[in-house]
């Protein structure tokens, strides 16, 4: 039976990838690609500032394709959530079922979260 696909939300950081190591450890989801999103003005990874290039560099190392939601910057929240909006039903279209984050799961950020990919 095939595991569920999951695209892991990619910051370019050690929580993100400590959170793909845990989820390639666990062996329950299949990570299908890595969603990031870069700044179209400075071309970084709009979390940590992290080139572009680096961020290439991460996942051709980690041998998972790269999905870039490019946002302005600033960014407001509207725009924001329509490209992240249109992230997921194209992540949905490819039969991904599942998010992975690696970052502090507050509850208001999970509610958030909820409603974003409650779609």
């Amino acid at each position: 039976m095939p595991k569920p696909k999951a695209r892991m939300s990619w910051s370019s950081g050690k929580d993100s990838a400590f959170a793909l190591h845990e989820v390639k450890k666990q062996g329950q989801l299949e990570v299908t690609a890595l969603l990031t999103t870069v700044t179209e003005t400075f071309g970084r990874v709009a979390m940590h500032a992290v080139r572009e290039q680096l961020l290439i560099q991460q996942a051709d190392e980690l041998g998972l394709p790269l999905v870039r939601v490019s946002i302005p910057s600033p960014c407001p929240n509207e725009i924001y959530e329509d490209r992240m909006k249109e992230a997921i039903e194209r992540a949905r279209r490819e039969h991904v079922t599942h998010m992975v984050f690696g970052d502090l799961f507050l509850e208001d950020v999970r509610r958030y979260r909820e409603t974003m990919l409650a779609g």
